[in-house]
């Protein structure tokens, strides 16, 4: 049986695991650090650490941003800057003398629920992560769609406010900046803490919720009205919270959805595998090796 390493590294944390074949046996996770040195010895002194004695086919990473695939550069990570025009997969490799891929972590977490997860038998599947950012991937006929230039799914960065807030990508009004971690920063509160509050009925708690939830609903029409997906999955830490936000998402998405078929036959539902449908995405990827 072939073992593997797989890496998810997102802007908050790294999620390491070994596979065994298309199994996950070992994970951990850890910060992500603040600095490319940083970066690269904490993910050399795990991956040894996971190793052990063990013989390894190969290290699959996914890794938050956009990707030049051919020159297996990271050419924007908004949330990672630090890793802007780094060539992280030939580095590692030269470092450890092990055959190293890389793959944008949203379209690893969309490939992981269209094979194993609430995607599994569609035929169009769009994952977004709501995290430190918003991560997109689409997977058409369980193969990540690329786009023309390997930048395609994108749609933290898409714009639902025009007169917005500065994102870290340096437009104003981007989805990720209303949808992911800093928009409960500006609220002084955490996603986890805002829940907490809501489960005990506090109003405030639940009117940020029906904000966060509209401004989620407008980029899943955006969504709907340009690719219309079979359906649409929603995972990452924001997204534990869904049940306080979802049905507000659905709500609003509907009012923006043209086609009667697409509102009619809406699904978004939260991921199934959790914080591992990266992973189990870079398994797939790696066991074609």
């Amino acid at each position: 049986m072939r073992n593997f390493i797989g890496i998810d590294i997102g802007g908050t944390t790294i999620i390491f695991a070994l596979l065994k074949g298309k199994k996950i046996v070992k994970t951990k996770k850890i910060n992500t650090p603040k600095s490319k040195k940083g970066l690269i010895k904490v993910l050399i002194k795990n991956i040894k650490e996971l190793k052990g004695n063990l013989k390894i086919k190969g290290i699959g990473i996914a890794v938050a941003g956009v990707l030049d695939k051919e020159k297996e550069k990271i050419l924007n990570s908004p949330n990672l800057k630090y890793l802007n025009n780094f060539l992280l997969a030939e580095v590692l490799r030269k470092k450890l003398r092990l055959k190293v891929t890389m793959e944008n972590d949203a379209n690893c977490f969309a490939l992981g629920e269209a094979i194993l997860g609430v995607g599994r038998d569609k035929k169009i599947v769009f994952g977004i992560t709501l995290g430190s950012g918003v991560g997109g991937g689409i997977v058409i006929d369980s193969e990540i769609y690329q786009g023309a230039f390997g930048g395609a799914g994108e749609i933290g960065h898409t714009t639902i406010k025009f007169d917005g807030i500065k994102c870290k990508c340096g437009n104003f009004g981007c989805f990720e900046e209303y949808c992911g971690k800093r928009f409960f920063q500006r609220k002084k509160v955490s996603s986890k803490e805002l829940a907490k509050r809501a489960e005990k009925g506090d109003k405030r708690a639940k009117e940020i919720f029906k904000e966060y939830g509209g401004y989620l609903g407008i980029g899943i029409a955006n969504i709907v009205n340009i690719l219309e997906p079979d359906i649409i999955v929603i995972g990452g830490g924001i997204a534990k919270a869904q049940k306080h936000f979802l049905e507000e998402a659905k709500k609003e998405a509907k009012k923006r959805i043209i086609s009667p078929l697409s509102k009619r036959n809406l699904q978004v539902k939260p991921a199934k595998l959790g914080e591992k449908a990266s992973v189990i995405g870079l398994v797939y990827l790696l066991n074609q090796f």
